[in-house]
């Protein structure tokens, strides 16, 4: 019946829209983003559920003054020597510049993080987001999931009708991101942004019978690319106003060239004991190359981030792995399961350490909370998946 109304409302509307296709602009973008969704909320599967951080970590809103405008001359001194000494030379009237590493890609601005941050807060509405934790402990945010409408067919239905088919319609997927920010060698800021999505599948209950669950997807390199580019763009206007903005030709095209992919050999590799369960991974590179590859294969996989510190080369997170989450939901017992009274699991902590053999090598061990053995049984699980987004 809906479908009927909805096709009945498209032929009426049709000639509406033939008359005003010369007015129509179809550009069509690719993201497009809402900070507020009446479909239904996105029900995340366990072991993709992040722990919400503390509130003592949240930072307030931005101040309405601009911070460049705050800074000392001596600052301003200071922030220079830090570009000419950057690991990318920055061009004249940049402050901010996308560098590439294979097939990592992340910010690097001479600009402190405590000047970087605020702009960083304000970057996501502009792009339809809205923010469900961030974290200045860690120097993490991340964005509530929300729909690409930009991924609906931008035909000239769509186009007349506007909002009422989005109303309609579904792309079926969703999507997330994550941004981070660390401290660089140089007193700068190098700054991560990693995507993940969810994908609407059918599942057949038997018969006739079928319903619809969320499953993990992959990443999209693209999209990564689209929001660096547009957040390196918010920085670079926001603290040299005078320089000079990419058009929309000079955008695409930075984009593209950051989503070609370029063939590398696999630096890492997972070990194991004689009965084949994961025991560390090894990595054949410096301690400063391999800390970005784990912090954005942890970032990638949706891990909690409670805290790292890389001068110890460790990684404090959360995760809840499905086995581990049926293992204790069975030990609370068949009553408490059948009659909803079961108790949330508590995602475990966990601690990613990476240990520096030498100039060239690194080895990543994954321990209990306190440094030792972990004692859930998940560490081999988590190996293997950091193996597979460190390759």
């Amino acid at each position: 019946m809906i479908k009927k109304v909805v096709r009945t409302g498209l032929v009426m509307a049709l000639p509406m829209a033939l008359a005003a296709c010369s007015t129509i602009d179809f550009g069509k973008d690719r993201i497009q983003y809402e900070t507020s969704d009446s479909r239904a909320p996105l029900e995340i599967p366990p072991d993709l559920s992040s722990v919400p951080g503390s509130d003592r970590y949240l930072v307030p809103s931005r101040p309405q003054t601009v911070w460049a405008s705050q800074q000392s001359q001596a600052d301003a001194a200071q922030a220079t020597n830090a570009a000419q000494n950057a690991q990318m030379i920055l061009p004249q009237g940049e402050v901010a510049k996308i560098v590439r590493e294979g097939n990592n890609r992340w910010i690097h601005t001479s600009l402190t993080p405590e000047m970087v941050w605020p702009v960083m807060q304000d970057f996501w509405t502009t792009v339809g987001l809205s923010l469900s934790r961030q974290d200045a402990t860690t120097g993490v945010m991340e964005t509530n999931w929300a729909e690409n409408r930009a991924k609906l067919p931008q035909d000239i239905i769509r186009g007349t009708l506007g909002r009422l088919v989005d109303l309609v319609y579904s792309t079926g997927e969703r999507d997330q991101y994550r941004a981070r920010i660390e401290r660089s060698s140089d007193g700068g800021s190098d700054i991560f942004i990693t995507h993940r999505a969810m994908v609407e599948v059918v599942k057949q209950l038997g018969g006739d019978n079928e319903t619809t669950v969320w499953q993990p997807g992959p990443s999209d390199p693209e999209l990564e690319a689209e929001m660096l580019t547009r957040m390196a763009q918010r920085i670079n206007s926001e603290f040299n106003p005078d320089a000079v903005k990419k058009s929309a030709a000079e955008h695409e095209e930075e984009v593209k060239e950051l989503t070609t992919y370029q063939a590398e050999n696999s630096v890492s590799q997972l070990e194991q004991d004689a009965e084949g369960v994961a025991t560390s991974i090894f990595i054949r590179e410096d301690f400063e190359r391999a800390w970005r590859r784990v912090a954005l294969a942890i970032d990638r996989m949706g891990f909690t981030v409670e805290d790292r510190d890389r001068s110890r080369g460790f990684f404090l997170v959360r995760y809840l792995d499905e086995q581990y989450e049926e293992q204790k939901r069975e030990e609370q017992g068949f009553w408490a399961n059948a009659f909803g009274r079961d108790k949330p699991v508590e995602a475990p902590q966990y601690v990613i350490y990476l240990q520096r053999l030498s100039d060239t090598e690194c080895r990543v061990h994954v321990l209990g909370p306190d440094g030792k053995a972990d004692p859930t049984g998940v560490a081999p699980r988590i190996l293997t998946l950091l193996s597979e987004q460190t390759k």
